[in-house]
């Protein structure tokens, strides 16, 4: 219990600013964990729906996306953990909160490079997407209506399962719906339908 006691001293002795900068770091920090959790455990990335999620093409979701609760989490990171290691070294709150802003958004960017190259690896497999045309799948994640956001399809292609981004012209498809690939909606998702 000791250690419980020099920890709850420390936290005493910080200021207001430090102790705000500790504590949105440690947000950032359990966010990152919780998500990990969600990955192992669920098999999920633990990440809000691609629909969530602004894209870089105009559209919403997958791995194009800039605003993502994982991309968040790391600037969250880097903004609490950068402004209370500057307050630590003496500076003052202003200037350790524009640092703290500096290094959310270069760990930011650098983890939303880092998720893009992957999805990209991810995406551009050895399979090609018009192979999965025609074949039959499940959705994954929530496919809204009329074309107004990605979900994403469980779908056979190219000698494996694979999830790819899916776009619906009908109504909304929620998870567990067998669909139909028909068309590609762009470079790197699927337009499907209902099975009946």
């Amino acid at each position: 219990m000791g250690w419980l006691a020099s920890t709850l001293g420390w936290w005493d002795d910080e200021t207001f600013s430090s102790e705000l900068f500790w504590g949105i770091g440690l947000l950032g920090l359990f966010l990152i964990i919780l998500q990990a959790i969600f990955g192992t455990i669920l098999g999920h990335d633990g990440d809000t729906s691609s629909s969530g999620s602004v894209d870089l093409h105009g559209g919403h979701g997958g791995g194009g996306s800039i605003v993502s609760i994982k991309t968040v989490s790391a600037m969250l990171l880097g903004f609490g953990f950068g402004g209370a290691i500057m307050e630590k070294n003496g500076f003052s709150a202003g200037i350790s909160a524009l640092g703290g802003i500096g290094a959310g958004l270069v760990i930011g960017a650098a983890y939303f490079a880092l998720m893009n190259s992957l999805y990209r690896l991810r995406s551009d497999g050895t399979s090609v997407l018009t192979e999965a045309i025609n074949r039959s799948g499940t959705v994954y994640l929530r496919i809204p209506g009329n074309r107004s956001g990605a979900g994403e399809i469980q779908v056979a292609f190219g000698g494996r399962m694979q999830n790819v981004r899916a776009y619906t012209q009908g109504l909304e498809l929620p998870t567990g719906t067998p669909v139909r690939v028909i068309a590609l909606h762009g470079d790197q998702a699927l337009l499907v339908e209902k099975l009946s």
